[in-house]
């Protein structure tokens, strides 16, 4: 009796374990994530919004520049590889989840933000400069790339001066009045945006800075 039971549950085990191995073999979680065939045109079958659209006509959708975006993996250049999101998206409930830029519980995880956008911007390619961000004083938890830029428009709000200046002013509204006394040498702020004299992505030495402070 002993021995016919442990037969019967050897029996009942079996399937189990052979349907758990099916499934995950299957699932969409397990299956290799790769760069779809179609590239941009494939995501704007679903997201064709102006948003969206608005990308072929900013600097990350410059087809004569071969190292933008759009002139290399289209959309997934900066969202990640998206075969098994195009063809299980099931209304946007795709696995894995694309790379989705912002701040959050909604938007992914800010390194992986950060990673994404430093994959082009660490190096000088195709005119644009190295941007030192991990050790830029900028480099804070609840700060990331798009806490300041914009990519689906066809102008980045950082190059114009006067949205560059509204856009700092969100965190620096006291640094900004303290620029009142430069007046009185006769420097006209209004023609001026704050990257006119301060590059916010170059490395920040903290331990100088510190010094500077105590002297």
């Amino acid at each position: 009796m002993k021995y016919f039971t442990l037969l019967l549950l050897l029996v009942c085990v079996a399937p189990v374990g052979a349907i758990a191995q099916e499934t995950d073999q299957t699932n969409p979680a397990h299956r290799e994530q790769v760069y779809t065939r179609g590239g941009a045109e494939v995501c704007l079958r679903c997201h064709s919004g102006d948003r969206m659209r608005a990308v072929k006509n900013s600097a990350h959708g410059n087809m004569e520049n071969m190292f933008t975006p759009l002139a290399t993996q289209g959309c997934e250049a900066c969202h990640g590889p998206g075969s098994i999101h195009v063809s299980r998206a099931h209304g946007g409930a795709g696995f894995p989840k694309m790379i989705d830029f912002g701040r959050g519980a909604n938007f992914s995880p800010r390194d992986t933000q950060i990673d994404a956008c430093l994959a082009c911007h660490h190096e000088e390619k195709g005119g644009r400069s190295v941007i030192e961000w991990y050790s830029s004083s900028h480099n804070r938890k609840n700060i990331n790339c798009s806490t300041c830029h914009a990519i689906h428009v066809e102008v980045d709000p950082m190059e114009d001066a006067d949205q560059q200046v509204a856009t700092c002013n969100r965190c620096h509204r006291k640094d900004l009045q303290k620029h009142d006394h430069f007046e009185k040498s006769d420097i006209e702020f209004e023609s001026l945006s704050c990257g006119t004299c301060h590059n916010v992505h170059e490395a920040f030495d903290r331990t100088t800075r510190h010094e500077e402070a105590d002297g």
